[in-house]
């Protein structure tokens, strides 16, 4: 049997990987606080319900050079158009009261010493969260995980990113970004169906913790689902079982 590449660059998911976080709780709230933020524009559930809808929109975006925000607005002002000082208005939102969610999580245990034995090592370490938040909010989730302080080399964010999860296309865009050949990279997650797809794109996949469904899941096409069930993909009890691993194989 052969060895797989050597790995040059480790991608680390977010949520459920390198922070712990009750996603449903955090996202409520966040949706709730936001809507809050434009009640001059639309009752807070009326908002909150085009948020849902409109995240589809980034998902799927496939439009060339198009960012999934601005697929996300693009879609939303169709709907519900926002004011001028909407832009100004979520940056605001970002420094001032997303700080308070971080009640729902907690840094994942392991991570920050998985993710520093990489940087010893002199591999890549990039953060490969799906696209939904732009880089001032995904900083401030890297500091509820511990990792606000962590060079990593790339950081994923609705700003940057054109593709998102779970479609190869994707890890395509990331790899390029660190011009790192696909198949060397190893895409650190939790979900088979949105990690998991990375090895789609030719990367290595390792996910960690027990299977659950994707927080993804409302959004995504049945069809697209049942595919990813297939994948057969290796999985860890937690983040310090994949590093002893990882240790094992020379690759730390």
């Amino acid at each position: 049997m052969l060895a797989p590449p050597e790995i040059k660059a480790l991608l680390f998911d977010l949520d459920g990987t390198l922070l712990d976080i009750d996603f449903r709780s955090f996202l409520d709230e966040y949706a709730t606080t936001v809507a809050q933020r434009f009640a001059d524009v639309a009752p807070v559930d009326v908002f909150k319900r085009q948020l849902f809808l409109s995240t589809r929109a980034m998902i799927f975006n496939d439009k060339p050079g198009r960012t999934t925000l601005q697929a996300f607005l693009d879609d939303f002002t169709a709907a519900l158009p926002l004011p001028d000082d909407a832009v100004s208005r979520f940056e605001d939102y970002y420094l001032t009261e997303f700080p308070r969610l971080r009640k729902w999580s907690r840094p994942s245990p392991g991570g920050r010493e998985l993710v520093e034995a990489a940087l010893r090592r002199g591999l890549l370490v990039v953060l490969a969260t799906a696209p939904f938040f732009p880089e001032i909010a995904v900083r401030e989730r890297l500091r509820w995980a511990g990792l606000g302080d962590t060079p990593f080399h790339f950081i994923t964010s609705s700003d940057k990113m054109t593709r998102s999860k779970p479609f190869p296309e994707f890890f395509l865009e990331v790899a390029s970004h660190i011009s790192v050949a696909p198949e060397h990279c190893l895409m650190v997650g939790d979900e088979t169906v949105m990690d998991g797809a990375a090895v789609k794109a030719g990367m290595q996949v390792a996910l960690i913790g027990p299977e659950k469904p994707s927080y993804s899941d409302p959004w995504l096409d049945k069809a697209l689902l049942e595919e990813s069930a297939r994948l057969n993909l290796p999985r860890y009890p937690d983040l310090p079982a994949l590093h002893r691993e990882l240790a094992a194989r020379g690759v730390l």
